[in-house]
């Protein structure tokens, strides 16, 4: 059922202002990941930041579970969807896609090795320039896509993604 979902959303926001976008030009982008706990998140959220310095990072995190322990937790990121978050079908609510689409940014990030459907139907309905990611059997959700062994983690996925954006040669 979920992959219907996925085909939906592409249908519906699949107008965008689709182009190559050098990570210098880019001014905001929007990063999507997951993890085990809030405590991965937020270190992978620092992460981030250090590694993209100077840009307005969005970034999203996906967790499966948020423990009692961790509700209390500062949260280093913009927004949190955990299975709770998702409806029956395990997708994310319309208020969420909505707002993945609402931000007007120049990249989005895709950290998602394990295809978690979810991370996919917000990487559709994102109306970004250009979409990154790592291959899947979902590749029309990508217009870069980074083929990576799944022995590796998202930082590996993350430093090949930065390179190539570094290497695109954009005429003005």
């Amino acid at each position: 059922m979920s992959i219907f979902k996925l085909h939906r959303v592409l249908k519906k926001y699949h107008q965008r202002d689709k182009q190559f976008v050098n990570l210098s030009n880019a001014k905001r982008i929007l990063i999507l990941t997951h993890a085990q706990t809030l405590q991965e998140l937020n270190d992978y959220s620092l992460y981030l930041k250090k590694k993209i310095p100077n840009k307005n990072l969005i970034i999203v995190g996906f967790l499966k579970t948020l423990q009692k322990r961790e509700k209390d937790e500062t949260i280093l990121f913009d927004k949190l969807i955990t299975k709770k978050n998702l409806n029956f079908w395990n997708n994310p609510t319309r208020k969420d896609i909505e707002w993945v689409h609402s931000q007007n940014v120049d990249v989005l990030i895709n950290l998602d090795l394990y295809s978690i459907n979810a991370l996919n139907i917000l990487t559709a309905a994102s109306n970004a320039k250009i979409k990154c990611g790592c291959k899947s059997i979902h590749y029309e959700i990508f217009d870069f896509i980074i083929n990576i062994p799944h022995e590796k983690d998202n930082k590996v996925l993350l430093e090949q993604i930065l390179f190539y954006l570094n290497a695109i040669q954009v005429k003005n």
